[in-house]
C-alpha cells in the first residue's frame, strides 16, 4: 500500500518485521504456557509503547509529518485507547512512545524535519485523545457498574440461597435424630418398628441429600468468589479416582426423565487419579451434561464419556451429537457472560468450569464439527506430576505444623523435610511448651515425641484432646488436628501409648522423607474421617436460645437439640432475644445474623453491654455462636468484633453444630492437666559383667540410620548433626558426673533420657543400648549396680566419637 497506492518518502520493512515479532506473544496469548502468562502483564506494558506510539510516531517523523502518517498516528491512538482504558496510562504510554521516536530520529538523522507539519494537527490530535478517553471511560464505567452490581447482588443471592439449604439441612438432621440408627444386620433391624429395607432407604436418602447440600453450598461459595474475582478455595483438594467421580456425576445428575439418563453412555473409562475438589469437579461434569442435554430432541442424539491416560496429563472427553459449534465460537464460549446457541443462559457456566480446571492445574478445550458433534476435552495433570506437587506445596504453604521434641537433631531433620514442602513450622522442646504454643496458635498437624522432660508427649496430647486449659474455639480445633507420635520405642509399645492418649499415627526415629510424604497424603490429601467423640452426655441438660427470623429453621434445630437432651428457647429477632434472656436462664445462644427489627450483629453488641438486664448477669460470658450465610473473612471479623464467640456458615450440619456446642459448654476448661501414666518395662538388672560383655558385642554405629541421614540431607546435614551430637554428649556426661556426685536423681533421670534419645536418632547404636540400660535404672529411682558406670559411659562415648570422626573423614574424601 505504501509503495504503490500511497507512496511515502520513507519506508522500513526491517522495522515492521521487528514490530511483528514483538507482537507474536499478543497474537498467541491463549496458547502460552501458564508460567509465561504470569509474566505477560510485564511484557504487555513493556511492548505496548513500541508497538503503537513509537512505531507510528517514528514513521511520521521520518516522513516529515506527512498527512498519511499523521492520520495513521491518530488511528494508533484510537487503538491504544481501546487496549488501555486508564487515561493516565494512555497519556504516559503516548508520551513515552513519542519521546522514544523523537530520540531515535534525532540519533539517526541528527535533526527532526517538520516539512509537512500543519498546526491543525495539534487540536485534532488532542481532540481525538481526550474524546476517545472520555468515550472509553464511560464504556468502562458502565462495564464496571455491571460487574459491581453482579458482585454486590451475588452476596445477597448467596445468602438467600443458603437459607432454604439451611432449612432442608435442619429438617434432615432432625429426622435423622429421631430415627433409630441404621442397622448393620437383620437381627438389629427386627428391634425397630420400621422395616429393614425402609429404614435403610430412609438413612441412605438422608445421607445422599446431605452430600448434595454440602456440594451446593460449596458451589455457591466458589461462584461467589469467581464473581468477585477471588481465587478458588483449594483447602479441600484431595486425591480422587476419575472413574468413580464420573459415575457419581452420571448417576446423581438431576435428569428430567429416565429417558434422559439413557442418553448418557460410558464409552471407554480408563481409571486415573487426580488432585482436586470432588464437589467442584462433579459440578463441572454437571454443567457439561446440562449443556449437552439442551439438544436432546435432535435425532440420534447421545452423550459419550471416555477417558485416556498419558505420561504427564490424563484426559476426559464428553462428546454430544448435537448441532456443533462454529470454529469461530469455540474459544469464545469460555468467556464470562458469553453464551451461544441457547436461550436463558448467563454465560457463566463454561467460564467457571475453565476456572475450576485451571485451578486444578489442568484445562478444558472444545472440538466440534458443525452439524455433527461437539466434545469438551478435560486435561488434568497426572497425580505424580510436578504440577500436582506444586499445587500441594501451594496448599502446604498455608499449613502450620508444630514439632515437639527435646532432641535438636530430630527437630533439625523434620524442619528440613517440612521446608522442602514449603510448610510453616514452629518448634517446642517439651509437652508443656507445646500446650502453651497450641493455646496461642492454630496448628494443622503436630509431630510429638513420646518421652520428654517437663511433660511427656502422651500427657500433652491427652490435655489437648480433653480441651483442658484451652479456650473453646481452640478446643474445637484440637479435637480434629492429626497428631503423629515420633519415638525410638518398640512399635507395639508406641502404638499402645498413642491409642491411649489420642495420637493418630506413629513414626519411628529417625523419621525419613517417605514417612512425611505418607503423613501428608493421609491427613491432608485423602478423604479421612474425623475423630469421633460421644458428645450427647456433654450437652444433655443444657439450655440453648435459638434466635432466627425463620420459624422453620428454629423448629428443626430445636428438634435436633432436644433429641440430645437440651431444652431450647426461641426468638425471632435480636430484640426478642434480649427480652427472653432477662426472663430465663440460658447456657448458650445460637444467633442468626440477618433478621428484621434487630439483626444478630446489633443484638450481640447490645447483649455484651449488659445495659438491658437487671436479672441476667452472665451477659459478658455467655457464648454467642453466629449462624449466617455470609462466610467471607470480613463477615467473620465483624461478628467477632460484635462480641460473638464463633462463626458457623449456613447450612450448619449436625456434627459441626453439636461439636461446637459441646466445647463451649465444657465446665472444666481451666482444670488441671491430666497426666497419663504409662507403665514402664521392668528395669533391666542383669549381672553387670554379663551386660558389659553384651555391650561390647553391639555395633558402635547403626549404618542404616546414618545412611538415611546422608540420603536425606547429604554430607552437610550429616556433618552438622554428628558434630552437634558429640559436643552435646560431652556436656551431658559432665553433668551426669555432677549429678552422681550430689545424688541429684531428677537431673540424672532427665540427662540419661536425653542421651538415650539423641543416641538413637544419630545412629550411635552402642551409646543408645547403654543409655537405655541406665535409663531403666533412673526411671525406677535407682543408680546402676556397676559403680564404674560413668567410666563405661565415657569409654563408649570415646569409641563412638572415633567412629564418627572416621565416617566424617570418609565422606569428606
Amino acid at each position: 500500500m505504501w509503495t504503490d497506492l500511497i507512496p511515502q518518502p520513507y519506508e522500513n520493512l526491517t522495522l515492521r518485521l521487528i514490530e511483528a515479532a514483538i507482537s507474536l506473544p499478543w497474537l498467541f496469548y491463549r496458547y502460552l504456557p501458564k508460567k509465561a502468562k504470569a509474566f505477560f502483564p510485564i511484557y504487555f506494558f513493556a511492548s505496548l509503547p513500541l508497538l503503537l506510539p513509537f512505531f507510528f510516531h517514528f514513521m511520521m517523523l521520518k516522513n516529515e509529518w506527512s498527512a498519511a502518517w499523521a492520520m495513521s498516528s491518530m488511528a494508533a491512538l484510537f487503538i491504544l485507547i481501546l487496549v488501555v482504558y486508564d487515561w493516565r496510562l494512555i497519556c504516559l504510554i503516548t508520551l513515552i512512545g513519542f519521546a522514544m521516536a523523537y530520540a531515535a530520529v534525532l540519533a539517526i538523522d541528527g535533526y527532526v524535519s517538520y516539512t509537512y507539519f500543519q498546526p491543525e494537527y495539534v487540536p485534532t490530535y488532542l481532540f481525538a485523545l481526550i474524546g476517545g478517553i472520555i468515550a472509553n471511560h464511560r464504556k468502562q464505567i458502565a462495564y464496571q457498574s455491571r460487574i459491581s452490581l453482579l458482585q454486590s447482588l451475588s452476596g445477597s443471592i448467596a445468602h438467600e440461597m443458603r437459607n432454604p439449604l439451611s432449612s432442608i439441612t435442619n429438617a434432615m438432621s432432625s429426622l435423622q435424630a429421631i430415627l433409630p440408627n441404621k442397622p448393620h444386620n437383620r437381627d438389629m433391624a427386627e428391634k425397630f418398628d420400621l422395616s429393614y429395607a425402609g429404614l435403610i432407604n430412609i438413612h441412605d436418602v438422608i445421607e445422599e441429600s446431605s452430600v448434595a447440600i454440602r456440594r451446593g453450598n460449596k458451589i455457591i461459595d466458589s461462584i461467589l468468589a469467581s464473581l468477585q474475582d477471588g481465587s478458588l478455595d483449594n483447602r479441600n483438594f484431595k486425591r480422587h479416582s476419575a472413574k468413580n467421580l464420573i459415575r457419581t456425576a452420571i448417576n446423581s445428575y438431576g435428569y428430567s426423565s429416565a429417558q434422559d439418563r439413557k442418553l448418557v453412555h460410558e464409552k471407554t473409562l480408563v481409571n486415573f487419579e487426580f488432585f482436586g475438589d470432588k464437589d467442584l469437579f462433579v459440578y463441572v461434569l454437571f454443567n457439561l451434561l446440562k449443556n449437552a442435554l439442551y439438544y436432546k430432541e435432535r435425532a440420534d442424539f447421545r452423550i459419550e464419556i471416555s477417558t485416556k491416560t498419558g505420561s504427564a496429563f490424563n484426559y476426559m472427553t464428553i462428546r454430544d451429537y448435537g448441532p456443533g459449534i462454529p470454529a469461530s465460537k469455540k474459544e469464545r464460549i469460555f468467556d464470562r457472560f458469553y453464551t451461544y446457541g441457547k436461550t436463558g443462559g448467563n454465560g457463566l457456566g463454561l467460564s467457571f468450569c475453565k476456572r475450576v480446571l485451571q485451578a486444578l492445574g489442568g484445562n478444558i478445550h472444545c472440538n466440534s464439527v458443525e452439524g455433527h458433534w461437539t466434545e469438551f476435552v478435560i486435561k488434568l495433570p497426572a497425580y505424580d506430576s510436578k504440577t500436582v506437587t506444586d499445587l500441594k506445596k501451594g496448599i502446604l504453604k498455608n499449613k502450620r505444623i508444630l514439632i515437639v521434641d527435646d532432641q535438636i537433631s530430630n527437630r533439625l531433620l523434620l524442619t528440613k523435610y517440612l521446608t522442602e514442602w514449603s510448610c510453616q513450622f514452629d518448634e517446642a522442646e517439651n509437652g508443656k511448651q507445646a500446650i502453651e504454643m497450641a493455646a496461642r496458635n492454630r496448628y494443622d498437624l503436630i509431630f510429638m515425641d513420646f518421652e520428654m522432660p517437663e511433660l511427656n508427649g502422651d500427657s500433652a496430647i491427652a490435655s489437648l484432646r480433653s480441651a483442658r486449659n484451652l479456650e473453646p474455639s481452640a478446643a474445637v480445633h484440637y479435637l480434629q488436628v492429626p497428631v503423629i507420635g515420633i519415638t525410638a520405642l518398640p512399635r507395639p509399645e508406641a502404638l499402645a501409648r498413642s491409642a491411649e492418649c489420642g495420637m493418630n499415627d506413629v513414626l519411628s526415629k529417625p523419621v525419613r522423607r517417605p514417612d512425611i510424604v505418607r503423613i501428608f497424603e493421609r491427613y491432608f490429601f485423602s478423604e479421612s474421617s474425623l475423630i469421633s467423640l460421644d458428645q450427647q452426655e456433654a450437652i444433655s441438660g443444657s439450655r440453648i436460645l435459638l434466635v432466627d427470623d425463620n420459624e422453620t429453621n428454629r423448629k428443626f434445630m430445636a428438634m435436633i437439640l432436644e433429641y440430645y437432651g437440651c431444652s431450647t428457647g426461641q426468638a425471632e429477632n435480636g430484640k426478642a432475644a434480649i427480652e427472653l434472656l432477662e426472663q430465663q436462664d440460658f447456657d448458650i445462644i445460637l444467633m442468626d445474623m440477618e433478621m428484621p427489627v434487630m439483626n444478630g450483629m446489633v443484638a450481640a453488641r447490645e447483649i455484651r453491654t449488659g445495659k438491658h438486664f437487671s436479672r441476667f448477669t452472665n451477659f459478658a460470658a455467655i457464648p454467642i455462636i453466629a449462624l449466617t450465610g455470609n462466610t467471607d473473612a470480613d463477615s467473620i471479623r465483624r461478628s467477632r468484633d460484635a462480641g460473638m464467640n464463633q462463626h458457623l456458615g449456613k447450612p450448619v450440619f449436625k456434627e459441626e453444630l453439636i461439636s461446637t456446642i459441646t466445647i463451649w459448654l465444657k465446665t472444666n476448661i481451666n482444670g488441671n492437666i491430666a497426666r497419663i501414666v504409662v507403665p514402664d518395662e521392668n528395669p533391666m538388672t542383669p549381672d553387670p559383667v554379663i551386660f558389659e560383655k553384651k555391650l561390647a558385642s553391639e555395633k558402635i554405629l547403626d549404618r542404616s540410620i546414618l545412611n538415611s541421614l546422608l540420603e536425606t540431607g547429604g554430607s552437610a546435614l550429616l556433618d552438622s548433626i554428628l558434630k552437634l551430637y558429640m559436643a552435646d554428649t560431652a556436656g551431658i556426661i559432665e553433668k551426669l558426673r555432677a549429678a552422681a556426685a550430689t545424688g541429684n536423681m531428677k537431673s540424672y533421670d532427665m540427662l540419661i533420657h536425653t542421651l538415650k534419645g539423641s543416641s538413637g536418632s544419630c545412629g550411635a547404636n552402642r551409646m543408645y543400648v547403654l543409655a537405655r540400660h541406665i535409663n531403666d535404672f533412673s526411671r525406677s529411682g535407682t543408680w546402676p549396680e556397676n559403680k564404674e558406670w560413668l567410666a563405661v559411659l565415657q569409654e563408649t562415648y570415646d569409641a563412638t566419637c572415633a567412629a564418627f570422626s572416621r565416617l566424617l573423614d570418609e565422606n569428606a574424601s
